[in-house]
């Protein structure tokens, strides 16, 4: 899969998961909509509204001086929230071009900050209920997301993440997937989907084994 394909996919995970928000004031069709930070800064106030302020959309947001100004408000709370309240090093973040994305709209540099986005959504104190959004989209936009999260807590050592990734409670006495750290429901869906692949390519020589079965008795009856 060619790399602009691989962005498309990303991209559509992303406008699906944006849209499970009701916080947002309107829908995206596309991430270039996010160019000006207000969408975005409204998701984040959603999952800490004591972290992060909502910016105020104005007809001023088509400068593109503006969207660059909201654009590293976003960025410069996104990277303390990572040291203050994830406990994790924001050297190990991502550079993002701000100007591209203010003046260009660029999608890569886009993705690149829902990526940090969606990571804070699944370390914040209510990550259970932003984890349950992810699951409720299509399976393909799932794997997706999943993937973004990975990459951005693969630069972390992801143990330390794990306190903050857990859902298990002292009353419990079973854990479910949903109990499960972050990384081991990544690391859960993936042996999932291995497991099915594997059943698939069974059932299919076994289909052909059957096949060959077939086609050896009717030979060798003609032979007769």
């Amino acid at each position: 899969m060619s790399l602009s394909k691989i962005e498309a996919a990303i991209e559509d995970a992303f406008v699906e998961w944006i849209n499970t928000f009701e916080c947002k004031s309107h829908a995206v069709d596309t991430i270039i909509e996010l160019a000006d930070g207000i969408i975005l800064s409204e998701i984040l106030a959603d999952i800490d509204s004591k972290w992060f302020k909502q910016l105020t959309a104005t007809e001023s947001t088509e400068n593109w001086v503006v969207r660059f100004n909201n654009q590293k408000k976003l960025y410069k709370a996104i990277t303390r929230y990572f040291e203050e309240v994830v406990g994790q090093d924001p050297q190990y973040l991502p550079t993002i071009n701000l100007t591209a994305i203010a003046k260009d709209a660029d999608l890569h540099e886009l993705l690149l900050m829902c990526q940090l986005v969606i990571a804070i959504a699944v370390q914040s104190d209510n990550n259970k209920a932003y984890i349950e959004m992810i699951q409720s989209l299509t399976q393909k936009n799932q794997h997706a997301l999943m993937v973004s999260i990975e990459e951005v807590m693969n630069r972390f050592n992801t143990e330390s993440l794990e306190p903050r990734l857990s859902f298990v409670s002292g009353q419990s006495s079973g854990t479910s997937l949903e109990d499960m750290p972050y990384r081991y429901q990544l690391e859960f869906e993936k042996l999932i989907l291995e497991k099915k692949q594997f059943e698939v390519a069974h059932h299919q020589l076994v289909g052909e084994y059957e096949e060959l079965r077939e086609r050896f008795v009717r030979e060798k009856d003609v032979q007769k």
